[in-house]
């Protein structure tokens, strides 16, 4: 026969103690449950900008090189740039680049201007540049203004990278020779004896064992910017119209140094959710002109990129 101790201790949990545990468990589990919303939102914003990163690296990426190259062995001013590159009826400024941005008339050109405090920026840019080719010329040529040379070649010219000038001119009819500063617009051109016939505006000469490289130019810039759908967009001036190439660009601005040839380009990008309040407040660190930052842009995450590099091909014009 069980004693009255022996049946208390097999009763179990008092209510008390019942109570007790229910109420430290419901504790552990809110804790458990903030941290992990805390994580989950850490994450969400982590994800967010790093997102948001690689938009802005991969559009300064696309920039890098047509930048580093501007202006390469052709001239600089916007009265020379237009006089060289016409040839003849030949005109590549008025005929390709002013189409695409009215006024564009030297290697850098920027527009749409909105004033800074201490640095005028610009929302558009066009860059003339100049792209290695790999062939090289095995003639001397000293070429009057003018006159049709034939170059001979170290190997036939890339079909889908050169064609000879027509009614309808682009970039590349032009090309350009390590040396000089002088466009060339091509006539003709041979790869069975692998020669290029060309025409210059003017004097110039160009030297044995240099190399051709191909003109090419671009334009970049923000459609809607702002806006509700934001889009960085290029356009390849050679190859036909522009296209979008990065969604939730917001804005972009660019500065041109005239004295020290530094070409800056600013990024202000959004992340990918949209949030139904304004959750960016105040200025946002490294984008220039805080004004321009619209309250669409606000209802996202956002952050600023930039990349600076220094025109290096600029030359002073011979008279």
């Amino acid at each position: 026969m069980q004693t009255t101790s022996q049946l208390r201790l097999r009763k179990g949990f008092v209510l008390v103690e019942v109570l007790a545990s229910i109420v430290i468990a419901s504790i552990v589990g809110i804790s458990v449950a903030e941290l992990v919303s805390l994580f989950l939102k850490q994450l969400d914003q982590v994800t967010d900008l790093v997102t948001a990163r690689q938009r802005g690296e991969m559009i300064l990426s696309q920039l890098e090189l047509p930048v580093l190259r501007a202006g390469l062995f052709m001239p600089n001013t916007p009265d020379v740039f237009i006089s060289t590159f016409k040839v003849g009826s030949m005109d590549l400024v008025k005929g390709a680049l002013q189409k695409v941005v009215v006024g564009w008339n030297k290697p850098v050109f920027l527009c749409e201007a909105v004033d800074g405090k201490e640095t005028k920026y610009f929302k558009k840019m066009g860059i003339v540049y100049s792209l290695d080719s790999s062939i090289g010329i095995l003639t001397e040529r000293d070429v009057e203004a003018g006159q049709e040379v034939s170059l001979k070649l170290s190997s036939p010219c890339p079909g889908d990278q050169l064609r000879a000038a027509t009614t309808l001119i682009g970039t590349d009819c032009w090309v350009t020779f390590s040396g000089c500063e002088t466009p060339y617009l091509i006539k003709a051109i041979n790869n069975v004896n692998k020669s290029l016939t060309v025409m210059a505006s003017r004097r110039d000469l160009i030297p044995l064992f240099s190399e051709l490289q191909y003109v090419r130019a671009l334009c970049a810039y923000v459609d809607f910017p702002g806006g509700a759908s934001p889009s960085f967009c290029l356009q390849d001036v050679t190859r036909g119209s522009a296209q979008p190439i990065a969604d939730s660009i917001s804005q972009v601005l660019f500065s041109f140094d005239e004295y020290s040839k530094i070409l800056s380009v600013y990024l202000l990008i959004r992340g990918n959710h949209r949030f139904s309040r304004q959750i960016t407040q105040g200025d946002v660190s490294g984008w220039p002109i805080n004004d321009t930052i619209t309250d669409e842009d606000r209802h996202y995450r956002l952050i600023a990129m930039a990349a600076s590099w220094r025109v290096r091909n600029w030359l002073e014009e011979r008279q």
